[in-house]
């Protein structure tokens, strides 16, 4: 049976392998995957800072749209999980989905993110 790796050793590897620690913000989220589709509304998507084709789909509540854009959606509408990047970390999908909404909400109405 090998024997595990050193714990120093460990950290060295995944340091020296490229993965990076870098979490994205949900403009860059946005910018990299989202508005592939959210630009235009393609394939039932609702336009980023469009609050008509949001109206429905804020109704639902939070929770319920981390949930889809992390696991994907198939209704009226299509949601990949995660936009199609599964590479993206559930809480960059969060912080993307907040970014979405923070643009079709009234100024100065905060985001219950438990709701």
């Amino acid at each position: 049976m090998p024997r595990p790796m050193p714990l120093p050793l460990l950290i060295l590897a995944v340091f020296t392998t490229g993965v990076s620690a870098r979490v994205l913000t949900g403009r860059q989220v946005f910018d990299q995957t989202c508005h592939t589709c959210h630009a235009r509304g393609i394939a039932g998507a609702p336009q980023f800072g469009n609050r008509g084709a949001w109206r429905k789909h804020l109704a639902k509540g939070m929770k319920v749209l981390y949930e889809h854009a992390i696991h994907g959606y198939y209704g009226y509408s299509f949601m990949p999980p995660k936009g199609g990047d599964e590479s993206l970390t559930d809480s960059e999908v969060r912080a993307a989905v907040r970014y979405m909404v923070a643009a079709v909400r009234p100024h100065g109405l905060a985001l219950d993110p438990h709701q």
